[in-house]
């Protein structure tokens, strides 16, 4: 998909839907996801905001999407982690008077962010814009190393899982949904999206 509106908009309308149901994991206190578990964490160790501990992290996926594509630091896609650190802020704005009290609220909040944070990932790479660098680190695998989005997208989450883990970030029982069900979520999602649409993609 070429660089035009229709594609702006595609990609912000993913970033919002996608950033929403990252809030609702968080607020839902399930458990964070992999990657957020990360930023959580390292925010609490070096007591700063989690927006630079996600500028942090993302500068070093960027590094590593460029070593496994063997080209120049893509930069682009740093820019969108700040978009996409702008969009979580203005969710949890949002959403931080509502309050989730009983295990099946919990629950149904964590489910709808996780089809959400799906969602919205299978929407905003379709363009092909710059995209978030865990994201574009996923799509990396999925270009160079010829592995589904799915298997990237696990790969990726198991990785973190670890890491957040040592940083002693929000990981719960959530954490480990998501990274089970996000990846093949993304896939099918895609699949389906580009099926239904395919014509108006090109």
């Amino acid at each position: 998909m070429k660089f035009n509106i229709k594609s702006l908009l595609i990609f912000l309308l993913g970033i919002l839907i996608m950033t929403l149901g990252v809030s609702l994991t968080v607020k839902s206190e399930i458990g964070a996801g992999a990657y957020d578990s990360i930023n959580f964490g390292l925010a609490k160790l070096l007591d700063i905001n989690v927006s630079i501990a996600i500028w942090l992290t993302s500068f070093i996926v960027v590094i590593i999407a460029s070593l496994i594509r063997r080209k120049f630091l893509k930069l682009t896609t740093f820019v969108t982690s700040i978009v996409v650190g702008i969009s979580t802020n203005m969710w949890v704005i949002i959403i931080k008077d509502i309050i989730f009290n009983t295990i099946p609220e919990k629950v149904c909040a964590f489910s709808i962010g996780i089809c959400l944070i799906s969602i919205g990932i299978a929407i905003y790479i379709m363009p092909k814009l710059p995209v978030n660098p865990t994201d574009d680190l996923m799509v990396a695998l999925t270009e160079e190393k010829g592995i589904s989005l799915m298997k990237g997208k696990l790969t990726i989450d198991t990785i973190c899982i670890i890491i957040a883990f040592a940083l002693k970030g929000p990981i719960g029982i959530g954490t480990v949904i998501a990274t089970v069900l996000i990846g093949p979520l993304i896939d099918v999602i895609n699949k389906l999206i580009r099926k239904i649409f395919s014509s108006n993609l090109s």
